[in-house]
């Protein structure tokens, strides 16, 4: 019982940091040249999730700006607003998960100490 708790506890701060790193992403959709963050998940050596925070290096589009003398070419954020709500979507669903875990087993053991009683 108390396994499932702390590896449902992982998953919240895993999940949590995924939030974090989207919520980063969306904010820096508009700031020229910025690349975009990616959160992979491993298996923690004892149980449970990490998260695994990766710069993504990839180009993102390239524009003309008019500088007013001579266009010059800008390199826009990689970051695809569509695919950063999806993930954001996915990590609040994942983090919720593991809240009910957490809550389950807390009722569990509840009811494990009543029966001991």
């Amino acid at each position: 019982m108390i396994s499932a708790i702390h590896t449902a506890l992982t998953g919240l701060t895993a999940f949590g940091k995924h939030l974090e790193v989207v919520a980063h992403n969306i904010a820096n959709v508009n700031t020229d040249g910025f690349k975009k963050f990616r959160t992979t998940f491993v298996e923690a050596p004892t149980s449970g999730v990490l998260p695994v925070i990766d710069k993504d290096s990839s180009s993102g589009p390239t524009v003309l700006r008019d500088t007013g003398h001579t266009p010059i070419a800008v390199e826009l954020s990689n970051t695809d607003l569509g695919e950063e709500l999806v993930q954001q979507m996915l990590a609040q669903r994942s983090f919720e998960a593991n809240l009910h875990t957490i809550q389950t087993g807390d009722v569990l053991l509840g009811s494990l100490l009543d029966l001991k009683k």
